[in-house]
């Protein structure tokens, strides 16, 4: 059966119960998303339908069932205001939500061992991995328990066979280069997250690419990481100023926590924003309007992303990969550069 083709008759409720071991009331209240039909049985049904030709049946958690939510922590803004968006979701879809958050040093920020005991004893219908991944045993754990997973805003590449809910941070990178080469700018060096994490590399391609496409050189020497922290944002680019044969006339830095630090070492140097080098951040965090000048940036919809993630997990069928709208917010740190 191809893509293209319709799929074969639903099979009897009699032939889906005996093979799945179940019965036929239990089978239909599988098929109708009911609450009080476990993870596993669910399964079970499931796997009978995709024995059946169904490679793309899914069996939709029901209203008023309960989601877990692990965060990567409670200390970023950013977790919080995904948590935000998912509750506002949870509410206006009648579902339940119980958080939890990786404390302490676990390795790589992944979910500790004993979490899958509490999850399997709750007969949670789904897992919402915010920032954080599990591990290969994690995700095994899950797939045979019939436990449907999404991971939003990953900090790490996302393992196989995961639903993504992210935002569109190339295209945001991209937009804010484009905004000061608009502004006339042609010396402008980027200070990069931490390599790897996949929102850092897509930020850093959506600036080589913006550089290329206006016909600018992608030169390694303007590119310093400042690992998303400000104080090594402040260390990079006081790097970047002592090394540059003439310093640059913008700088984007891909978070606004590293423009802070930006702004420190061109203040060291004895360099004004906007009126010798322009600054754009990333995400459009409470810092974004309260230093001075106010920073130009680039705006996540981290409650958007949240509501987007509980959406797609109760689908179903979530999509590979969602990518929401990064926006330009234009404020005091950008301007033609000085004649």
């Amino acid at each position: 059966m191809t893509a293209e083709d319709p799929p074969p008759p639903l099979p009897k409720l009699a032939v889906i119960a005996r093979e799945a071991g179940v019965s036929v009331a239990t089978v239909s209240k599988a098929l109708n998303g009911r609450a009080d039909v476990s993870a596993q049985t669910r399964r079970l049904v499931a796997e009978v339908l995709e024995r059946r030709g169904y490679p793309r049946q899914r069996l939709k958690p029901a209203r008023g069932s309960m989601v877990d939510v692990m965060l990567q922590g409670l200390e970023s803004p950013y977790a919080l205001a995904i948590l935000g968006g998912v509750e506002d979701a949870a509410w206006r879809l009648g579902v339940d939500l119980v958080v939890s958050a990786v404390v302490g040093r676990t390795k790589n920020g992944q979910p500790p061992p004993a979490w899958l005991d509490r999850l399997g004893a709750r007969d949670s219908a789904g897992i919402l991995l915010v920032r954080t991944s599990p591990t290969a045993t994690q995700r095994a754990w899950l797939s045979d328990h019939g436990i449907p997973a999404v991971i939003v805003d990953p900090r790490r590449k996302p393992p196989p066979g995961l639903p993504v809910v992210a935002a569109a941070n190339l295209d945001g990178a991209r937009a804010a280069t484009e905004h000061l080469i608009e502004l006339g700018h042609e010396r402008i060096a980027i200070v990069t997250g931490r390599p790897g994490v996949p929102c850092a590399v897509e930020r850093l391609t959506g600036y080589r690419q913006a550089m290329t496409a206006a016909g600018l050189p992608v030169d390694p020497r303007w590119e310093v990481c400042g690992y998303f922290q400000r104080d090594n944002a402040l260390t990079a680019t006081r790097t970047l100023l002592a090394d540059l044969p003439e310093p640059p006339t913008a700088v984007f830095a891909c978070s606004d926590s590293m423009a802070v630090g930006v702004y420190e070492a061109l203040g060291e140097h004895g360099h004004r924003v906007p009126g010798d080098v322009s600054v754009v951040g990333f995400d459009d965090s409470w810092a974004a309007g309260h230093v001075t000048p106010a920073l130009t940036t680039v705006r996540q919809p981290w409650p958007e992303l949240g509501a987007a993630a509980l959406t797609a997990l109760l689908s179903g069928d979530p999509p590979a990969r969602t990518e929401l709208p990064t926006t330009l917010v234009t404020r005091s740190s950008t301007a033609p550069p000085a004649t």
